[in-house]
């Protein structure tokens, strides 16, 4: 009984591998018609597709003509492919050259009028300022440890490029969010270990800390729609009693509000600070992307120059 069931399985597989050997093999010529024709303008590219199938259907007419089985004409033209390969290819060579020059001057335009996105000006600035850190280090660093370095700084770009999509900003968000937690972790410890509450110096840094951190809200457009829905005169309404809770707790520590003051002018020229050399950071990166960009395009217009030249 097995016996018999494997025959008519192999009878009913070789019916089937019989009647579809031809559509397959017409397919298979086909594909490569289509694709070693596409390097040509299209009329070459137009005439010759026309010829060779024109070619390929006297061919199957002919051997039906002869009686031929379709099973028997499919290895024919197999055969016959196979002989021609090396002609076709010959022929398509000589239009590689001009396709290749002309996608790479479509490349160079492109990159002409590329316009460099931030996140890419922030990344080189990321992975410029982490390696510079790095090498200067006068600290033994490994292998390892700068790779790891330069991986986060990437995985950091990548999730910036990509703030739009909902899966990166919350997974941006996320990482942000841990940052945050581990470093106010770290200052508490610190402020335990070593008692630097005991500092007035510390109690008023807090204290001026306190009062700037809701810029942070104001600066970012999601948490001001949050809490504020475009509403402007709730931000100083809010704001005020901070402040006021501020200048009243130094008020009580130090007996006067102007080390509460000083404070605050000395993070106001830090953030100054901070703002120029990040913002000269920022002008150098946009013209090494600037100057690689263009670069990139002049060097691939001398590469298609020497294309047509060496033709």
């Amino acid at each position: 009984m097995i016996a018999v069931g494997l025959l008519v399985l192999s009878a009913v597989i070789g019916i089937i591998v019989s009647s579809s050997a031809l559509p397959v093999a017409k397919a298979l010529i086909t594909a490569w018609i289509r694709f070693y024709t596409a390097f040509a303008p299209p009329d070459s590219r137009e005439r010759r597709r026309s010829e060779v199938l024109r070619d390929i259907y006297e061919q199957i007419n002919s051997c039906r003509e002869e009686n031929y089985r379709p099973s028997e004409i499919a290895p024919k033209l197999i055969y016959r492919w196979v002989t021609g390969l090396v002609s076709d290819v010959t022929w398509c060579a000589s239009f590689v050259p001009a396709l290749t020059a002309y996608k790479i001057v479509e490349w160079s335009s492109s990159l002409r009028h590329y316009k460099i996105p931030a996140a890419l000006v922030a990344g080189v600035a990321i992975l410029g300022l982490m390696n510079y850190g790095f090498f200067t280090s006068h600290n033994s660093q490994s292998f390892g440890t700068w790779f790891m370095v330069n991986t986060i700084c990437i995985a950091t770009i990548v999730l910036l490029w990509k703030h739009k999509h909902p899966i990166a900003r919350r997974i941006f968000q996320a990482w942000m969010g841990i940052a945050m937690a581990g470093g106010v972790g770290i200052m508490v410890w610190m402020t335990v270990h070593f008692q630097l509450y005991t500092s007035m110096t510390f109690k008023m840094l807090m204290l001026a800390m306190i009062t700037v951190l809701p810029t942070m809200i104001v600066v970012d457009k999601s948490w001001r729609q949050r809490l504020f829905r475009g509403k402007w005169w709730l931000i100083p309404i809010c704001w005020a009693p901070i402040i006021a809770g501020a200048l009243a707790g130094s008020f009580l520590i130090a007996h006067s509000i102007k080390p509460l003051l000083e404070m605050w002018e000395v993070m106001g020229l830090f953030a100054v600070g901070m703002l120029i050399v990040y913002g000269l950071i920022a002008l150098g990166a946009y013209a090494l992307c600037w100057l690689g960009i263009r670069g990139s395009a002049n060097g691939l217009r001398l590469v298609a120059s020497g294309i047509r030249r060496l033709r």
